[in-house]
């Protein structure tokens, strides 16, 4: 319950993340976390979900955009080519809670997830709280 009003009113909270709650339901259970990916290789497809906390379409990015997304362990940066942002665009920019397919790429400590498919899962959010995506310019 605490959990809930803090991000009603703040959007954010010391508690539990709701992506704890969600973690368990059939959608969520083959999707690796943030801190996981680091075990991942170049390379190997996978899933993700977490919370949008950013979006960033850099005009020296040839219309990739990047998105930061937020799970209960960490953030996962995720690359979407033009051709992605198209055919999802509507998940992508209005999504609150996103599952993304894609691909791991590795250098050296950074890693990313090169999507391939996009799914906007904000309605799970909706059984357990009222959430706004967390955009910074």
């Amino acid at each position: 319950e605490n959990m809930l009003a803090d991000y009603r009113y703040t959007s954010l909270t010391l508690g539990a993340h709701p992506m704890t709650l969600l973690r368990n339901r059939d959608l969520f259970q083959n999707c690796q976390t943030a801190l996981s990916l680091n075990h991942c290789r170049h390379g190997q497809f996978v899933r993700i979900a977490g919370l949008v906390t950013g979006r960033q379409r850099p005009g020296s990015a040839a219309g990739v955009m990047f998105v930061t997304l937020e799970d209960e362990t960490g953030n996962s940066n995720v690359v979407v080519w033009e051709s992605v942002l198209q055919q999802f665009r509507a998940a992508i920019l209005q999504g609150h809670l996103l599952l993304i397919k894609g691909v791991v790429e590795r250098e050296n400590e950074v890693i990313h997830v090169v999507s391939g498919h996009i799914s906007d899962c904000s309605k799970e959010l909706h059984e357990i709280a009222a959430f706004k995506s967390r955009d910074f310019h």
